[in-house]
């Protein structure tokens, strides 16, 4: 023993991990796995990359939109404030709030997040080798765009969430 490492012909093994076997193995010494053979059915199909890809962006756009929020406060899609005038005009940000938000406030972030994300993505993909230099040069632009604007719009739509914010 070497300051809490076995050596076993050749390999290391740390005595906490091994202890973590037998503590998970304990179970398995009494219990034996079932044989059952299971086949795969023949309609279900390995989905391709693009469509794991879609349903990845698609689930960030929601979770980052507040969907779990919004199914269990159920909040107004818009509110509405009284001007000066007595006249009632819509809102679309729940103001002074961090932890509350409109359907529409939610939804107009999770674009911005969206967006920035999208962004750092072609900005991946302009790195690959076999790119032509022009499509190259507008997929950094698209990207840097997409990055730019998605980060300062959710500083500008912060700003309108907390009047005040981030002005020194």
């Amino acid at each position: 023993f070497t300051s809490g490492t076995r050596h076993l012909s050749g390999s290391a093994v740390s005595l906490p991990s091994r202890k973590m076997e037998t503590l998970f193995g304990l179970p398995f010494a009494v219990l034996e796995c079932p044989n059952v053979k299971l086949k795969k059915p023949s309609w279900l199909h390995m989905p391709s990359a693009m469509t794991v890809y879609a349903a990845v962006i698609v689930s960030y756009f929601l979770i980052t939109g507040g969907i779990i929020y919004d199914v269990i406060v159920e909040p107004p899609s818009v509110g509405s404030m009284t001007d000066e005038h007595g006249h009632q005009r819509p809102v679309a940000f729940l103001a002074y709030r961090v932890n509350g938000q409109y359907i529409m406030e939610g939804l107009a972030s999770s674009f911005l997040f969206t967006m920035g994300g999208l962004g750092f993505i072609i900005l991946d993909r302009s790195n690959a080798p076999n790119i032509p230099k022009l499509n190259r040069f507008l997929l950094l632009f698209i990207g840097g765009i997409s990055v730019l604007l998605s980060f300062f719009m959710a500083r500008v739509f912060m700003r309108m969430k907390l009047p005040g914010y981030l002005m020194g």
